[in-house]
């Protein structure tokens, strides 16, 4: 099967990343105790098989073992791969324990957790490792996101994370850790799509070099069908020729956005990595930008970014 072109992004750092990735989350959660998943295994052969090269997985999503199988069996060398991953607080359970330590390893030992996501993986060092997310405190997890970033510094410094970057940070969460950072982010990683989009968190990526990275950018076809986004990304699809899908995706790439979503079905993996070669007008890009700001929704982290559930 022929391979589809993706275009890259470069880093402020200098590393290039494909624009548009292959996520593990949403709908391939594991849980820590299940066996191998061959479905997964598999849709991830076939999306490096179609040129796929950029890999978004976390320790929470519980399937790094089957990214590490996938990686094994395709053959791929691994300077052809990027790979991220993410250490993440675990959720706070209802009470305190005394010793927190035992109950969130990974952001008191995000440098443990790290090598432990290389054994998984199977490889010796990880394109980019993110902050999954800001939500933790000293007081409800022992640390707190500038001194797990630290940690994060050492790793990259010892190039075992050749980037490092955050995910889910909001504007003043993104500003602090900026404030004390050795070491800048080179990305963001946010739900992003035109009924969830920041401008003013977008406004301080850009002037801060961090590259904002979209996850769920489909949400307004997959999550929230029947808004009013819905006949502008279809008007645009129909004079491209493209798929509202494409078109969504397109959107972030045009604004400046790496984006990663998921799929099984080899059909829309191949459908969604047609990017290239092919342009949004800009006012088509900016009325889907003003039409979707007019019916905010967010899928994830909801109670955390102060919003109804």
């Amino acid at each position: 099967m022929s391979a589809v072109r993706i275009p890259t992004t470069t880093f402020s750092n200098g590393t290039t990343i494909p624009t548009l990735g292959y996520g593990s989350g949403t709908a391939w959660y594991r849980t820590p105790s299940s066996t191998l998943d061959r479905t997964l295994v598999d849709t991830i052969k076939t999306a490096l098989s179609l040129g796929y090269r950029h890999l978004d997985g976390a320790e929470t999503y519980n399937n790094e073992k089957e990214l590490g199988v996938a990686i094994r069996e395709s053959g791929i060398p691994r300077s052809e791969l990027f790979i991220t991953t993410k250490v993440s607080p675990s959720p706070l359970p209802q009470g305190f324990p005394t010793n927190k330590s035992q109950l969130w390893p990974s952001v008191n030992d995000p440098i443990g957790r790290f090598h432990l996501s290389l054994q998984n993986l199977g490889v010796e060092y990880i394109d980019l490792y993110l902050l999954h997310c800001p939500f933790f405190t000293d007081a409800t997890h022992g640390t707190n996101p500038g001194k797990v970033w630290t940690d994060l510094e050492t790793l990259h410094a010892a190039g075992l994370a050749k980037a490092i970057g955050v995910s889910n940070f909001n504007g003043p969460q993104l500003s602090e850790l900026l404030r004390v950072a050795t070491v800048k982010p080179v990305t963001n990683q946010v739900e992003l799509h035109p009924y969830c989009y920041d401008q003013a968190l977008h406004s301080l990526c850009s002037s801060s070099g961090v590259v904002l990275t979209a996850y769920g950018p489909l949400s307004p076809i997959v999550r929230f069908s029947g808004g009013p986004v819905d006949a502008v990304v279809d008007a645009a699809a129909a004079r491209h020729g493209k798929s509202p899908e494409q078109v969504l995706l397109k959107w972030g790439v045009q604004k400046g956005f790496v984006v990663v979503t998921t799929t099984s079905k080899e059909g829309r993996m191949r459908e969604f990595a047609q990017l290239d070669g092919w342009e949004l007008e800009e006012g088509e890009v900016d009325e889907i930008t003003r039409v979707g700001a007019t019916h905010h929704r967010r899928k994830f982290w909801q109670k955390q970014y102060g919003e109804k559930l």
